[in-house]
């Protein structure tokens, strides 16, 4: 049986056993966001907390509870113009209009101090090292984690690291798609009964307007003629096979880099 990582789980000894043998701790988190209506809101979060706890398991420290929270701001014109809108709506995040659901985004500086209070509060009860394992893509959230991240680490004891949980990150050689295959793999893998496929038309493509399902390319400014999801994207291409490879290729990838960070801190 593998030792429980969980925070919320753990008693006091517990806690401060595990902390004396590596004083590190991740923070999962991620918004509850439109997923398309084949994916749990929760996917960004839940993705951060399966790849927090491998983490945990493989390098050691413990997991907080995982922050259901995030930010996002409004689309540019060029932006909603390569996803198919017109360019002059005021759209946020994924939130298009043809949603049945809206997100639940937080102001950017509201998440910063949230976090800023954890980091706080990490570093008054000992721990070194605190990696925030980051679901969300979103450029504005990820600038606010950096921020406080180099903060952080120029004006505390605190070494803090911020990490995408996305294969790749650390090389730079990841994609942003959103709730197509890949997302939908990894949720697959560790939540299936929260996958449901059938709510997807099997007729493709899918238009990205309709659906917030959205491939890399079009993200980077590559869309298709027709505004709608590559197929290589689609949803109902993916296995939990797939979804677990991405996983174990996460946790090899950021254990490295962990394993570096705390090296120096030693």
């Amino acid at each position: 049986m593998s030792r429980e990582v969980r925070v919320e789980l753990m008693r006091p000894a517990q806690i401060v056993e595990a902390r004396e043998e590596c004083p590190l701790v991740f923070l999962p988190l991620g918004p509850l966001e439109w997923h398309g209506p084949h994916l749990p809101v929760g996917t960004d979060p839940l993705n951060a907390q399966e790849v927090a706890r491998r983490l945990a398991r493989e390098v050691g420290g413990v997991v907080l509870p995982t922050l259901f929270m995030g930010t996002e701001r409004e689309r540019s014109p060029e932006m909603l113009r390569n996803i198919g809108f017109r360019g002059d709506e005021y759209i946020v995040g994924m939130d298009f209009p043809a949603n049945t659901l809206a997100s639940l985004y937080f102001p950017e500086e509201l998440l910063a101090l949230v976090i800023r209070s954890y980091l706080a509060l990490l570093e008054r009860i000992g721990y070194r090292m605190v990696v925030l394992l980051n679901g969300h893509g979103a450029a504005n959230q990820i600038a606010t984690l950096e921020r406080l991240a180099v903060e952080f680490c120029h004006t505390t004891s605190l070494r803090v690291l911020h990490l995408l949980a996305i294969p790749g990150y650390t090389r730079g050689e990841y994609s942003w798609s959103h709730a197509t295959r890949g997302e939908t793999a990894i949720m697959q893998a560790c939540f299936p009964e929260s996958v449901d496929l059938s709510t997807l038309p099997e007729q493709e493509p899918l238009a990205n307007t309709q659906f917030a399902i959205v491939d890399d390319r079009t993200f980077r400014g590559e869309p298709t003629c027709d505004w709608t999801l590559r197929a290589e994207e689609s949803p109902h291409l993916a296995t939990p096979a797939e979804g677990e490879a991405r996983f174990q290729a996460i946790t090899q990838e950021f254990a490295e880099v962990i394993r570096a960070e705390l090296a120096n801190l030693a």
